[in-house]
């Protein structure tokens, strides 16, 4: 592709893009992840800890849920914060991470309910031999963006998605296996690396050491997927709408 911010991008491209914005900005992209990313590994740790201490699988189970709670809730932010901000990074108008999840807010309940539905879907898909979920995993992968960046209900968020993957699924199934492979080789590497920092470490100490750098890995790989992720909608906007959303 050109220079043109509003040109469509090839496989390598959108890798380099993603990790050119990432490297330039890692500031902000890490502060937009770590929104979701550190009061879930909290909420997650403490819910394990929690749990292992009960004697009562009851109890147990209710700890674990309560604590989930609020981590599912967040959970949509972050990706729809990158989301917001890599768009408008492409298009030339940056904004701060304090912008992006302003905008995010607006549009929360939408975006919720958007990604609740694709879930159930998705989840019903994958009860029905596999295959359909994912198939309804990427048909619907732009439903939280079109919610939030286009400013779309949940059932049209759903309808957009499904025509910006039409007729390029599998291109778009591609691109995302590619992205979870960069990320996942880059999470076993900086696992590694944890694994032989903790070494020395047992017990209770060793426990919250994992927890504490599988938190890390989260916060420090994630924002490149998002970003990913984002520069890829982006991509099927600009083919289908010839201009990134306004």
């Amino acid at each position: 592709m050109g220079t043109d911010g509003n040109a469509p991008f090839t496989f390598g491209e959108l890798l380099t893009r993603a990790w050119g914005m990432y490297r330039r900005e890692p500031w902000i992209f890490l502060l937009l992840t770590a929104v979701t990313v550190v009061p879930v590994g909290i909420l997650s740790a403490i819910a394990a800890q929690a749990a292992s201490e009960s004697s009562d699988l009851a109890r147990a189970g209710a700890i674990i849920g309560i604590a989930l709670i609020p981590a599912v809730l967040l959970i949509p932010v972050s990706g729809a914060a990158v989301a917001v901000a890599t768009v408008r990074r492409l298009d030339g108008d940056p904004i701060s991470a304090g912008a992006a999840l302003e905008r995010v807010g607006v549009r929360f309940w939408a975006l919720f309910l958007a990604l609740v539905l694709v879930t159930l879907g998705v989840l019903a898909g994958f009860l029905a031999l596999i295959i359909p979920g994912i198939f309804l995993a990427v048909l619907w992968l732009f439903a939280g963006q079109a919610v939030v960046i286009e400013g779309k209900g949940v059932r049209d968020a759903l309808r957009r998605s499904q025509d910006l993957v039409r007729g390029s699924w599998w291109t778009i199934f591609l691109a995302w296996i590619l992205i979870q492979i960069v990320t996942a080789v880059a999470q076993v590497v900086i696992g590694l690396v944890g694994a032989a920092i903790l070494a020395p470490l047992d017990g209770t100490a060793l426990a919250w050491g994992e927890g504490i750098w599988s938190t890390a890995i989260q916060l420090a790989v994630q924002p490149f997927a998002l970003i990913a992720i984002a520069i890829l909608y982006a991509d099927r906007v600009i083919r289908v709408d010839g201009r990134l959303p306004a």
